[in-house]
């Protein structure tokens, strides 16, 4: 419809119009008021997200200082995290590589398997088992000779089932060294994080926006409908 055919009806009838069309319009297709509380909750759902996101890392950047700076070899919920320090199984875990270790039974352990264990000097290793002997030296457990895949031959000692820390799951390289530097700066961490949380909480606070006045939006509302009348 064209603007010069409304002079045809009367300004009641223009009226009664504007009603009829303003129930039926739907408020994603208005650009006034209507289509705010819409905004708002993007805006909302985007600034959960971004909190998420934030203190997820924050909670996560903590807990990677706590595990990896512990001094021992403890499973944490049946997991150990150790870092690839030599070259004996380079083919596989490059040095400086995170392995990711699941706590694991001696009677569920196969041959092929790359497992880690404690030596009597209590350094850690991760080798793959090429054989397995039961009833090892007549303890009734059972014992692992191992292999570093890039030794030219087996290790000197079999395994015993009491020194292995578990089966390696999976490895991410090149993480294992940053989480060495962590281990060396706990406390810096620490006091980095707690400074950037603070940080953010105080920024937060500073651009929080004022909630509106409801009868500053009920007016801004009405002057909204009488220009939509005007048209």
């Amino acid at each position: 419809m064209q603007l010069s055919d409304l002079e045809l009806f009367s300004e009641a009838e223009l009226d009664n119009m504007l009603r009829i069309l303003d129930r039926y319009i739907k408020p994603a297709d208005r650009h006034g008021p209507a289509a705010v509380p819409a905004v708002r909750s993007k805006r909302r759902s985007g600034k959960i997200v971004f909190d998420v996101l934030f203190y997820g890392l924050l909670l996560c950047l903590v807990g990677s200082a706590f595990l990896f700076s512990r001094g021992d070899k403890k499973p944490v919920l049946g997991y150990s995290f150790m870092n690839v320090i030599s070259g004996s199984m380079q083919s596989v875990y490059p040095v400086d590589s995170l392995v990711v270790i699941k706590e694991t039974g001696a009677d569920a352990i196969r041959i092929g398997d790359d497992i880690t264990f404690v030596r009597e000097d209590k350094t850690a290793v991760t080798h793959r088992v090429i054989g397995i002997t039961e009833n090892y030296d007549e303890t009734g457990e059972r014992g692992f000779e191992t292999q570093g895949v890039d030794n030219d031959a087996p290790d000197f000692e079999i395994v015993s089932a009491v020194n292995v820390v578990g089966v390696v799951k999976f490895h991410i390289p090149r993480v294992g060294q940053w989480l060495e530097w962590l281990r060396g700066n706990l406390i810096f961490t620490l006091c980095f994080t707690a400074g950037i949380l603070l940080l953010a909480i105080l920024l937060k606070g500073a651009f929080k926006k004022i909630p509106e006045n409801k009868n500053e939006a009920k007016k801004r509302n009405a002057r909204h409908r009488r220009r939509l009348s005007a048209q």
